[in-house]
């Protein structure tokens, strides 16, 4: 199987004192240093895992996202749904605990509903005007909003 030709929001997290275990394979991070936590897919991949490992006692040090209001971006059509493009360039990210998401939106990430992140909450209150859905701070983001996305396909 081949993972990268996906759309949608990618995300990577760094835990004090520990490398995480791997997940989707290591990509070097933004600093250089290999980063085993990289995830294709917020909702489906970065925070379930986060939540995970929160429980077993982890501290997140650093946490980076795809921040859409850093890329020139146009939605996809892909089996009729609108899917955000997945940049991977460093400069494409942001902290992820600064950013305006969008949730239950038509637009789609890698694998389906997802969270979608921006620098600008204008643009992420255009986005959702457009498409559907409501703006959260990263702060509203918690097990219960991402198993509803995984779960039942909205946020």
């Amino acid at each position: 199987m081949v993972i990268g030709d996906h759309g949608g929001p990618n995300g990577q997290v760094f835990y004090a004192n520990m490398e995480p275990e791997p997940r989707q394979g290591p990509v070097q991070g933004p600093d250089g240093t290999e980063n085993l936590a990289w995830f294709h897919t917020l909702a489906h991949g970065l925070f379930p895992y986060h939540f995970d490992m929160v429980d077993t006692g982890a501290e997140a040090t650093a946490m980076y996202v795809t921040d859409y209001s850093r890329v020139d971006w146009e939605l996809a059509e892909e089996a009729e749904r609108k899917t955000m493009p997945a940049p991977t360039a460093p400069e494409t990210f942001s902290d992820a605990t600064r950013l305006t998401y969008v949730v239950g939106s038509s637009v789609m990430g890698g694998m389906g509903p997802d969270l979608i992140p921006f620098s600008e909450t204008d643009a992420a209150e255009r986005l959702a005007e457009t498409h559907g859905g409501q703006t959260i701070e990263y702060d509203d983001i918690d097990r219960t909003l991402i198993e509803g996305i995984r779960m039942t396909g909205m946020g």
